[in-house]
């Protein structure tokens, strides 16, 4: 009789199980707080969902991340039932504003919201180019500008540099050179031995306006998407608005 009863309860919890909503079981570990190399400083909180595939994550706000082979988190988007990659570095942007959609729904996570959450990195406003039906900025035509596509030996990120709102580019947290385009060519600047990106810019932030100034060089909101979007079709990281050492 005892036996039997058993049995009978086994059967109830596991018919019980399978009727279980995902949102009762879904995270089985404690929230990881990790770091990203790309910017000084920032960390943030990452999950993981029962049935997230191997080395993907959840952000505090339910978009799917992943450390990549450069160590560097960057977002991911689906390619039919798969999650891939983006060229969208976390913290470069806000995921719902690039299109990309959420892997767990944040009501699902809303215990949670003591934690800390991600402060992203978005660009300044600045002046608007006259409205047209499709934007097409004037660097897109220009080959100099767009030889920065053929430079993956020495550029694998690119940006825009906070208020200057002049596009930079480099390789790497440590790169040997980091390329501002003023206008008219990208200006080299080179970094010395363990020096980062925004070390470098601080350095010469005064030289990069001035260029910018003698140029003309004009930056709209608009041109932000586009950019960011042939990053990645140059196969760059997009690192939304750089900044510079303090």
């Amino acid at each position: 009789m005892k036996k039997n009863f058993y049995m009978i309860l086994i059967l109830c919890l596991t018919v019980l199980s399978w009727r279980m909503p995902a949102a009762a079981k879904l995270y089985l570990a404690e929230p990881v707080l990790v770091t990203q190399p790309s910017y000084a400083g920032m960390r943030f909180y990452v999950y993981k969902p029962y049935n997230m595939p191997k080395d993907w994550y959840a952000t505090f706000d339910g978009y799917p991340v992943v450390k990549n082979k450069d160590g560097v988190w960057v977002y991911g988007t689906y390619a039919g039932p798969n999650l891939v990659p983006t060229h969208y570095v976390v913290g470069s942007v806000v995921p719902s504003a690039a299109g990309l959609s959420p892997y767990a729904n944040p009501v699902q996570i809303s215990s949670m919201s003591s934690l800390p959450q991600l402060e992203t990195q978005v660009m300044p406003t600045v002046a608007r180019p006259p409205a047209q039906s499709t934007y097409m900025p004037d660097w897109l035509f220009n080959g100099r500008f767009m030889a920065l596509g053929r430079w993956k030996d020495s550029v694998d990120r690119i940006g825009v540099l906070h208020r200057l709102n002049v596009p930079v580019a480099w390789s790497g947290n440590y790169p040997r050179v980091v390329y501002a385009w003023d206008g008219d060519s990208w200006y080299q600047m080179l970094a010395r031995e363990g020096e980062r990106p925004a070390d470098v810019l601080k350095n010469n932030l005064y030289t990069l306006t001035r260029q910018a100034r003698h140029n003309g060089f004009s930056w709209y909101e608009a041109d932000i998407p586009v950019l960011s979007q042939q990053a990645g079709q140059w196969g760059y990281y997009w690192m939304g608005e750089v900044m510079p050492t303090r």
